[in-house]
């Protein structure tokens, strides 16, 4: 494909599941990537674009990180709509992410304008509820003003695009609903290569199953949604069990506090890809129980390493985890007690049993799979 290809992402903040597609889809398209800001802690962005016949594309970077919450949203609103004259010299344009939309107005009439939609803006629309509830009453009225604000930019952003892409049913379902928006569903990439075959065997003779090292893992990022309290408080519940957690987020060091005083409760913070591939590799179960999750790239890379996740049934994890198959899956509303005897339930040796399940599972979300459809959908779009 000889077209010029640009990703607007909003930003690198951590490293996310969207993150990665974005690094795996500008490799696989050759493509530049624009985002607001860079942070260490995300991506090393090395060999960006990089393909047979072009070596690493640019990257963009509008901005440093606004770490105050609305003010960070503004600016993001202005950097994306004024700093991106750039966007005229490429031929295909597609968003990643909300704040980047505001970019849309740059766009010429014979640009093809694609979005990846990850999900509509969650405090603006599904979860405004929930975040709604979290705010003192005088700040209610304002933050009511906000989500107006926010939705009026998003959809109008949306409705200029030629292309739009979800990145699950669940999130397809919310962009008809709350936008009126028709999408086609591609699920993002595992990188199936790098939680293969990670686990440590044991010497023969062992007790436990082979890769099965007598723990549990959480390595979900460390968010109130992602509700990893509730993984902790049921492990202090069973102190015969251990549980390891090995990632990071806004909640590390609460998660750190509940640990304390808890002897089989790890936390880790994050680890670098090898090591967490090893941590994978030599689980008994993921654990990741989020609220209403758009997608969930977790569950299956640790089914691409042949481990079952302990999941909730709600949002997209209904598409990714097989329950009593490839995991098990919790009421949507479930009481610590479901969490507790899942836990019970799904033991070293009942994994293993799962273990082939789970891969053929994960190889149904492959990178290869990814790449190929971002191609065929980017290349009809070119001749329609």
């Amino acid at each position: 494909m000889d077209k010029k290809i640009l990703i607007l992402h909003d930003r690198f903040k951590f490293k996310g599941g969207a993150e990665r597609l974005v690094l795996i889809m500008a490799q696989a398209l050759g493509a530049d990537i624009a985002t607001e800001y860079w942070n260490k802690s995300s991506f090393a962005p090395t060999n960006v674009g990089a393909t047979e016949d072009k070596g690493s594309a640019k990257i963009i970077i509008l901005g440093k990180q606004i770490k105050h919450v609305g003010l960070s949203y503004f600016s993001a609103q202005w950097r994306f709509f004024w700093r991106t004259k750039f966007i005229k010299n490429y031929d295909i344009i597609i968003f990643s992410g909300n704040n980047c939309l505001s970019a849309a107005w740059r766009c010429k009439k014979n640009q093809k304008k694609i979005m990846y939609c990850h999900t509509p803006v969650r405090y603006a629309y599904d979860l405004k509820d929930y975040y709604l509830e979290q705010k003192p009453i005088w700040q209610k009225p304002l933050f009511l003003l906000f989500v107006y604000l926010a939705r009026l930019i998003y959809q109008w952003g949306i409705k200029k695009m030629d292309l739009v892409l979800a990145n699950s049913q669940n999130v397809q379902v919310r962009l008809k609903k709350y936008c009126n928006v028709e999408s086609i569903v591609i699920y993002p990439p595992i990188d199936l290569e790098k939680f293969t075959n990670r686990g440590v065997r044991l010497p023969i003779g062992s007790r436990t199953p082979a890769n099965y090292q007598g723990y549990y893992l959480s390595f979900g990022r460390l968010d109130p949604l992602k509700r990893v309290d509730d993984i902790v408080c049921a492990f202090h519940l069973m102190p015969d069990k251990k549980l390891i957690v090995a990632s990071g987020g806004p909640e590390l060091e609460k998660i750190r506090q509940m640990a304390q005083g808890y002897n089989n409760i790890e936390v880790l913070g994050f680890m670098d890809d090898e090591k967490l591939a090893e941590l994978v590799g030599n689980c008994i179960a993921n654990i990741y129980i989020p609220k209403q999750e758009d997608f969930g790239m977790t569950p299956l890379e640790a089914a691409a390493a042949g481990k079952p996740t302990i999941g909730v049934d709600d949002g997209g994890l209904r598409e990714t985890i097989i329950h009593r198959e490839t995991g098990y899956l919790l009421p949507k509303d479930y009481a610590m007690t479901d969490l507790i005897k899942a836990v019970e339930w799904l033991d070293a040796q009942k994994a293993a049993e799962m273990s082939a399940e789970c891969k053929r599972q994960a190889e149904k979300f492959s990178k290869s799979k990814f790449v190929e459809h971002m191609r065929i959908k980017i290349f009809s779009s070119i001749i329609n």
